[in-house]
């Protein structure tokens, strides 16, 4: 897999899990045990403009990857969240006024909709942590 990443704009900065092991008692990045990316974190840090492009070796230790992005003027639902795993042949691709992310060889997770149940100390009316939503997911035995 490879992940190449522009930023466009401004933005307090990006990070990448390979997930090995989720938990549900802390939320955002520390929802995820694994693997730390910190190319894709020093590469974005408060860029202007950035590009990131990392090859991602196979492990089968890794359950799935995480990508965040945190938006400028750190706007919750501005925020980019792509769970993926390797699938040879497949590419996601996003395109924005903010970003273009290219991840070759890899299927994102479509887990944005799941509901935990119960839903536990990291949700509320106006917003979720999509981390721990992911966190969930794993943990729940959904489909990757």
């Amino acid at each position: 897999m490879r992940v190449t990443l522009d930023i466009k704009q401004k933005c307090p900065f990006f990070w990448l899990r390979g997930i090995r092991r989720a938990r549900i008692d802390k939320c955002c990045a520390k929802c995820f045990i694994g693997e730390v990316y910190h190319e894709v974190y020093d590469g974005t840090r408060f860029k202007e403009k950035a590009h990131v492009d990392l090859g991602l070796p196979p492990d089968n230790s890794i359950k799935a990857y995480y990508l965040c992005g945190l938006s400028r003027g750190f706007k919750y639902e501005d925020n980019i969240h792509v769970a993926f795993v390797p699938c040879a042949g497949q590419n996601i691709e996003i395109a924005n006024d903010r970003i273009r992310l290219v991840i070759t060889d890899a299927r994102q997770i479509d887990f944005q909709s799941y509901k935990p149940n119960p839903a536990g100390e990291y949700t509320d009316e106006q917003r979720t942590c999509r981390n721990w939503i992911f966190a969930n997911y794993l943990l729940d035995g959904m489909p990757l």
